[in-house]
């Protein structure tokens, strides 16, 4: 099947999770609770098995190149994000900023690149460590400054520290007893089908009364089509390998990351706007991220 076809059955996923949220299967109570057994649980393990590779001087600098590669496009996105929105209030443009610079990279990116091609996930767990680097760091003192960066928040995330497991498993060419493999095969194969289903109750919540507000379209069409057409287009000159250029690419083109919500909430960013622009992106990217995998 083609990379449209294989994105456009993930998202047929989304759907039943929103007719779930309707019929009441998925409760408040229910979301947080799967969510955090996805972030803690679920992601890690599949960290951990992807990164279970025959050590390769070639896959260790592609893994490093997409590192700092997804830093500095990270980074890029931030100081555009700040410029383009200059006039806006310090509240909503700190917000703007961040929805613009980071995208759903690992709950949702994750299952995207599942899809397309499994051996690519490795590369994605390294532009997953960037984005939790840039996010708690970078990403916080817009809001606030200096004095909220999280260098401990960090360094425990669980995703962190599993993918600091498994970089060492690859490094120091273990690999983990059959049982222990399938065990972590089983955990972390969850993540696609919860992950997929847990965004569609995010969709029930829009309102298209909310979205008068331009600011909502301006922030998606950019997220979503201008950057990764941007990050695509400076790559593309550079000796990469297609591996990393694609999950560049499609982890760019990913809907803005709910963790802007959250760190919205708590360092007094606008909340209520950066949730329904989340949520407003999560649901045009049923349409973009097919368009723009036709690219690859």
């Amino acid at each position: 099947m083609t990379i449209a076809v294989e994105v456009l059955i993930l998202f047929a996923v989304v759907l039943i999770g929103a007719v779930c949220r309707k019929l009441g299967y998925l409760t408040d109570e229910t979301i947080h609770g799967i969510s955090q057994l996805v972030v803690n649980i679920t992601l890690p393990c599949l960290t951990i098995v992807n990164m279970q590779k025959p050590f390769n001087t070639d896959v260790l600098v592609n893994f490093l190149l997409t590192l700092g590669l997804g830093f500095l496009s990270i980074v890029l996105c931030i100081v555009l994000g700040l410029l383009i929105f200059k006039k806006r209030t310090h509240e909503r443009r700190t917000v703007l900023a961040n929805l613009l610079s980071f995208s759903n990279c690992g709950f949702m990116g994750y299952p995207v690149i599942l899809a397309i091609n499994p051996d690519w996930m490795i590369y994605a767990v390294a532009y997953n460590i960037a984005f939790i680097f840039a996010s708690w760091t970078i990403g916080v003192s817009l809001f606030q400054g200096m004095e909220n960066i999280s260098l401990r928040r960090v360094i425990l995330n669980p995703n962190v520290i599993a993918s600091i497991i498994g970089f060492t498993l690859f490094c120091t060419r273990i690999t983990l007893p059959a049982i222990p493999t399938r065990i972590l095969n089983l955990v972390g194969g969850l993540t696609t089908p919860l992950s997929m289903l847990l965004i569609g109750p995010r969709l029930c919540g829009l309102h298209l009364s909310a979205f008068r507000d331009k600011d909502f379209h301006l922030v998606a069409l950019l997220r979503l089509v201008l950057l990764p057409l941007l990050v695509y287009s400076l790559l593309r000159p550079l000796p990469l390998a297609p591996a990393v250029m694609s999950v560049l690419f499609l982890l760019t083109a990913m809907p803005s990351a709910s963790t802007v919500v959250i760190q919205a909430e708590l360092y007094g960013g606008d909340a209520t706007f950066a949730a329904r622009s989340v949520a407003y992106s999560t649901f045009i990217c049923m349409l973009t991220i097919p368009i723009m995998s036709l690219l690859l």
